[in-house]
């Protein structure tokens, strides 16, 4: 058999099927029937895509043969039906390697990508059957911040975003407050449609969904080429007031399933335990400073190295020191600055400390924390000088779920760690009013925000911004809200660039005198 046929014409009748494709997504997956076994989405030069298989017992075989984004030819394999909720493409068929398959090398030109983004109006009025997978693409103007939810049993991060189109999120947090001036535009491929309380998001989908920002693709240049020039920038937003984590409300979680406590009653807690508590921020503890310098890669706190070739001995030396991320072993990461507050807080029964940080922190504050600390990063040299934006929290009332620990009750330890907030003025007021009335409460201010939104993963698109591309689309209200600087140069270059050992800290010489 030497001609090829299209994916078109596959049908389950026979095996012995010779094609040329491009894998445009390759994915392991285990699942208790199958096993792991390798999935794949191909594409041929018409653009039609069909699903393919490989069984457990034949991944070690054909795993080094395949590869993301190689183009290759297939021979001899079974076609079969595909069905169930979460299928990559319309093809009624799907591929699965035999033994005997074979595969071979070929060109396919590099432009084919079998990428079809949908319409988003497609999306909002229900006309797309949600069982299969869809290619969504958009400009970034919402964002809300990171949430972690609790996923069957297992911490999952979350983030919400808003897009628009033409016609129509490590690291998107990432991207949002280093790149914000410029329009950022978000590729999913594969992604799940979702609907809940009658709202319809886009949702990742287990491994198959891929979610890419900025990426080099000639689709991508076409939609920047006919976006509104109207330069809307990227605003952090309050998520929508909607929410699913494992099936319970925000608010339910907060009302019903949480027990709430005084702050009285934490410290006399002798069990680990959950709680929701109302209470006014007092202040920020500058002794703990308010924020770290993390690695822009994997997001964990960098270490100081001293540099072993100063005299430590030597007091007229300034300490050097370089940065170290221990996760993944590379001295002198890219830095990003994240929020790590203390807050003292206080209600009718006392005083105590609660631990934020960034992802619920940039709910309070509304701004990244790279944009109060600036280019110039360095660890905090003067913790008692407390930015604005911070000491504007001082005097505000929120609902705070904590976690009590066994720290807290058998070593004493005074700080609890916040795992959520909620701010919205109405949801805090109907808390207060169904508090137990001998419970006295500080009265709390006003601030126009909420907590909670679309399922869990979920990439919202709103009817808001399903308008064909007009600024009007996104209105006044959703536009209020701190630009976002573009510090991406320029704290690239201190965090990148700069030479090792160049942090120094002038060392105090002993008073002799005494």
């Amino acid at each position: 058999m030497s001609s090829f046929s299209s994916v078109t014409d596959l049908k389950p009748f026979k095996s012995m099927w010779k094609i040329k494709v491009k894998i445009v997504r390759l994915w392991k997956q285990y699942s208790p029937a199958g096993g792991l076994t390798m999935e794949m989405v191909v594409v041929d030069s018409n653009g039609t895509k069909i699903h393919a298989s490989v069984k457990k017992e034949l991944v070690n075989r054909f795993d080094p043969f395949l590869s993301q984004g190689d183009s290759k030819i297939l021979i001899n394999f079974s076609v079969g039906h595909s069905y169930g909720s979460y299928r990559t493409t319309n093809h009624p068929y799907k591929i699965s390697f035999l033994e005997t398959t074979r595969v071979r090398n070929c060109e396919l030109p590099i432009v084919i990508s079998g990428f079809d983004p949908v319409n988003y109006r497609d999306i909002i009025d229900g006309s797309l059957n949600s069982d299969y997978l869809v290619d969504v693409i958009g400009q970034i103007v919402e964002v809300s911040p990171i949430e972690i939810l609790s996923i069957n049993g297992k911490e999952t991060n979350k983030m919400a975003l808003e897009l628009r189109n033409a016609g129509f999120a490590i690291d998107v947090m990432e991207a949002i407050q280093t790149r914000s001036e410029h329009a950022i535009i978000c590729v999913i491929r594969f992604g799940k449609i979702k609907v809940w309380k009658d709202e319809r998001s886009i949702s990742n989908a287990y491994n198959v969904s891929e979610v890419q920002l900025n990426p080099p693709m000639s689709e991508v240049q076409d939609f920047l080429a006919v976006l509104p020039k109207d330069e809307l920038s990227v605003v952090i937003v309050e998520a929508k007031p909607l929410s699913i984590s494992s099936g319970v409300s925000e608010k339910d979680d907060f009302f019903i399933h949480t027990p709430r406590k005084t702050i009285g009653q934490l410290s006399e807690s002798r069990e680990v335990e959950k709680c929701i508590v109302m209470c006014t921020i007092a202040g920020i503890d500058p002794d703990m400073g308010w924020y770290y310098l993390s690695c822009k890669v994997c997001a964990k706190k960098v270490l100081n190295v001293p540099n072993d070739a100063v005299d430590d001995e030597d007091d007229e030396n300034p300490m050097m020191f370089s940065y170290y991320c221990s996760k993944c072993q590379v001295s002198n990461p890219k830095l990003l600055p994240r929020y790590k507050l203390h807050l003292i807080v206080v209600d009718g029964t006392g005083t105590s400390k609660f631990l934020l940080f960034d992802n619920l922190a940039i709910q309070l504050i509304h701004q990244p924390c790279i944009e109060l600390v600036g280019p110039n990063v360095d660890e905090i040299e003067e913790p008692d000088l407390i930015p604005l934006p911070l000491l504007n929290l001082v005097g505000k009332t929120y609902l705070f779920k904590v976690g009590i620990e066994r720290e807290n009750f058998l070593y004493k330890n005074g700080t609890y760690k916040v795992t959520k907030i909620i701010t919205s003025v109405d949801i805090i007021s109907e808390f207060d009013k169904n508090s137990d009335p001998k419970i006295p409460c500080l009265p709390y201010t006003e601030d126009n925000s909420i907590i909670s939104d679309a399922p869990e993963g979920s990439l919202m698109v709103s009817p808001a911004s399903s308008g064909e591309g007009e600024g009007s689309d996104i209105t006044p209200a959703k536009r209020r809200g701190t630009p976002i600087v573009n510090l991406e140069e320029a704290f690239d270059q201190s965090s990148v660039t700069r030479t090792p050992c160049t942090t120094r800290i002038k060392k105090e010489k002993p008073d002799k005198s005494g």
